[in-house]
C-alpha cells in the first residue's frame, strides 16, 4: 500500500495553545503518532496537545492491535501505571479507551485515549506543504496531496493522490473548524456512493450535534427526492492531526452519479480549442436587474436546453464572484453551477426561461404576462413543493437566501425546470438566528420560509399561489408529517428507511461527537442569540423540543 506521501513533511509540534496546532521547526519538534508501521505514514495518528494533556483520537472502527508507536523529539516514553516503556516501533495493542499516566523523558504527562463511533469510514489526508496555512486563507486556494480512505469495515477504499483539496463555505469560511473539497485523482465510489473524483466534507461547526445536515438529507430521501446527495459520518485527519467529525458527502454537480441529467458543459468543451475561461466575457460587470454576463464561446451543441444546474441567491455580491450569473428583475442573482462559463445563448436561455418563472409566481393567477406560461410549465410543480417543505419544516435560516438549487435536463427529457437538489442544512431546527429575528427563528411556531419580508423572494410568492399551498397540505401529510413523527419517536422506522429517531441518531455520533468537542471546543455558541445547550444530550433535547413545537404547529396550518 502506498502509505507514504511522496515529498518529506515538516516536523509539526503538536503542542497547541488554542484549537489549532502551532507550526515549529524541526530542531525543536515534539511528535507523537501511532500508524501501522510505526512511521510517519499518511495514516499516522499524531498526538494531540491541549491544557498541558495530550489526547489520542482514534476512529471507531481502528483496531488498537494493528498500530505502532513512533516518535521523534523524545528519547523515552513510558506508561507509569502500566510499567511499559515503549520505543518506536513497538507495539500500541494494549491502549484502550481510558487515561493513562505518561512520563516523556522523565516529564508526567496525562494521556487521554478516546475513539470515536463504530460505523463511521476514516479519511487520512496530507498535503504537500504539510500545512493547511494557504488554503484556509483563501477558498480559491487548491493544494495538492495525498488520501487514504478507510472504510468502517477497516479496508481501504482510496489509497492515491489529491489533484487537491480546498476550503468550501461562505460564512464558514469564518468558522475555526474549516469544510473542505477534494478531487481524487483518479475516480472513486467511497462508500458505494458512486463513481467520482469531487467529494465534500462538512464541518458543521455552527451545529453542535453534528446532525443536523444529516437529518434533512435523510428526510430528502426518505420522501424520494431526486438527486439528494449520498452521505456518512466520517473521522477525518489532516497532515497526521484529528479534524473532528465531518459529513462526507456527494458534490452537488452534473455527473453520471450525481445529478444525471446531460452535460452542457463537458459538450461545449469539446467543441472548443480553447478552455471556456479564456474567451471574452460579455454583459454587465456587476450586479444590475435584467442583465447578466457570459461568454462569448464561438463553438455550442446544437441543442442548448439542458443540463443547467443553477443556484438561486437573494445576494446580490454573489452575481460578482461567480464566472457566470444573472440577476433577475426583482433582484435576486442566478448564479450557472453548469455550465460555469456559460454562452451567451445558454445564459440568454436560462434567464427567460427563469426570468418568466419569477414573473409567472408573482402574478395572482401565476401566469407570465410576457409568454402566457403558467408558473407550472416552467418548473416542476412537485419538486417546488418538496423542496418548500424541506425549508420550512426544518426552518432554514438560509432557505430563501442561499444554497436552492434548480437543474434542467434537456427538452428531450424534461422541458421544465426542477427544484433541488437539497443542500446546507447546518443553520436548521433553531441552530442560528441574529438579534432582529430570534423570536422569530428560534421557536418551533410560526411559518418561516413563507412569511419572508420584502416582496422579492420566491418562495413567499409561490406560497400565495393557491394550487400550491394545496399541493403543500398533501405532500405535508402523505409524506413530511409522517417523517417528522419517526424522528420524534412517534412511529417506528419500516425496514430499509433512511430516517431514524433523534435518539437514535445521537447514539450512533456520541463518542465521535465527545472527541470532536475536544478538538474544537465552543466556548460560546457562534450565534449570541441561538442558545443550544452545551454537550450532544441538551442539544438533541433542544433540537426535540424544537421539532415537537414544529409538528404542532405545521399540524395545525396544513392538517393532521
Amino acid at each position: 500500500m502506498k502509505r507514504a506521501f511522496a515529498i518529506l513533511l515538516a516536523a509539526v509540534l503538536l503542542l497547541p495553545l488554542g484549537p489549532a496546532p502551532r507550526q515549529a521547526d524541526a530542531a525543536s519538534a515534539v511528535e507523537i503518532w501511532v500508524s501501522p508501521t510505526g512511521k510517519k505514514t499518511t495514516d499516522a495518528l499524531g498526538w494531540y496537545v491541549s491544557g498541558g494533556s495530550y489526547y489520542l483520537f482514534l476512529p471507531g472502527s481502528l483496531d488498537v492491535k494493528t498500530l505502532k508507536f513512533g516518535f521523534t523529539g523524545v528519547k523515552k516514553l513510558t506508561f507509569t501505571k502500566e510499567k511499559k516503556t515503549v520505543s518506536a516501533g513497538d507495539s500500541a495493542d494494549f491502549l484502550k479507551a481510558g487515561d493513562y499516566a505518561v512520563t516523556l523523558d522523565g516529564k508526567k504527562k496525562t494521556l487521554h485515549v478516546m475513539k470515536g463511533s463504530a460505523g463511521f469510514p476514516a479519511l487520512f489526508i496530507t498535503t504537500q506543504s504539510g500545512t493547511l496555512d494557504a488554503i484556509q486563507k483563501k477558498k480559491t486556494v487548491k493544494e495538492p496531496g495525498y488520501l487514504v480512505f478507510v472504510g468502517p469495515d477497516g479496508k481501504v477504499q482510496y489509497d492515491g493522490a489529491l489533484e487537491h483539496i480546498k476550503c468550501r463555505g461562505n460564512s464558514s469560511m469564518t468558522f475555526v473548524k474549516k469544510s473542505y473539497q477534494i478531487k481524487l485523482k483518479t475516480g472513486a465510489s467511497l462508500m458505494g456512493m458512486g463513481k467520482s473524483k469531487k467529494w465534500i466534507l462538512t464541518g458543521n461547526y455552527r451545529d453542535k450535534t453534528l446532525l443536523r445536515n444529516q437529518i434533512v438529507y435523510d428526510t430528502a430521501l426518505y420522501m424520494n427526492m431526486p438527486y439528494t446527495p449520498e452521505h456518512i459520518s466520517a473521522e477525518v485527519y489532516i497532515n497526521n492531526e484529528y479534524q473532528g467529525l465531518y459529513l462526507f458527502s456527494e458534490k452537488v454537480m452534473i455527473d453520471d452519479d450525481r445529478v444525471d441529467i446531460a452535460d452542457l458543459e463537458e459538450a461545449t468543451e469539446k467543441l472548443n480549442s480553447k478552455a471556456l475561461s479564456k474567451y471574452a466575457v460579455s454583459g454587465s460587470k456587476t450586479s444590475v436587474k435584467g442583465k447578466y454576463k457570459a461568454y462569448k464561446i464561438p463553438n455550442e451543441p446544437e441543442d442548448l436546453t439542458g443540463g443547467y444546474l443553477v443556484e438561486f441567491e437573494s445576494y446580490s455580491v454573489r452575481y460578482k464572484q461567480e464566472a457566470s450569473a444573472y440577476t433577475t428583475k426583482k433582484g435576486n442573482v442566478l448564479v450557472m453551477k453548469s455550465p460555469e462559463y456559460a454562452s451567451v445563448n445558454q445564459m440568454e436561455y436560462v434567464s427567460q426561461k427563469l426570468q418568466a418563472f419569477e414573473n409567472a409566481i408573482f402574478a395572482k393567477d401565476g401566469k407570465d404576462p410576457d409568454t402566457g406560461l403558467h408558473y407550472t410549465e416552467i418548473v416542476d410543480l412537485s419538486s417546488l413543493v418538496h423542496k418548500y417543505l424541506i425549508e420550512e419544516y426544518s426552518k432554514n435560516y438560509d432557505g430563501n437566501s442561499s444554497s436552492q438549487y434548480f437543474y434542467k435536463p434537456a427538452d428531450s427529457v424534461s422541458p421544465l425546470f426542477y427544484a433541488g437538489p437539497v443542500w446546507d442544512y447546518d443553520s436548521t431546527f433553531g441552530s442560528y438566528a441574529q438579534e432582529h429575528n430570534a423570536a422569530k427563528v428560534l421557536s418551533g411556531q410560526g411559518l418561516w420560509i413563507a412569511t419572508a419580508s420584502g416582496g422579492t423572494l420566491w418562495w413567499p410568492a409561490l406560497y400565495k399561489q393557491k394550487d400550491f399551498l394545496a399541493a403543500v397540505k398533501k405532500t405535508w401529510k402523505a409524506e413530511l408529517k409522517p417523517a417528522v413523527e419517526i424522528l420524534l419517536g412517534k412511529t417506528k422506522a419500516p425496514k430499509n428507511c433512511p430516517l431514524r429517531s433523534l435518539d437514535e441518531y445521537a447514539a450512533s455520533v456520541r463518542d465521535s461527537v465527545k472527541m470532536n468537542d475536544i478538538r474544537w471546543p465552543r466556548r460560546s455558541n457562534p450565534s449570541s442569540v441561538a442558545n443550544t445547550g452545551t454537550g450532544l444530550d441538551k442539544n438533541i433535547t433542544y433540537i426535540r423540543k424544537f421539532l415537537t413545537d414544529r409538528y404542532d404547529f405545521l399540524c395545525g396550518e396544513w392538517g393532521r
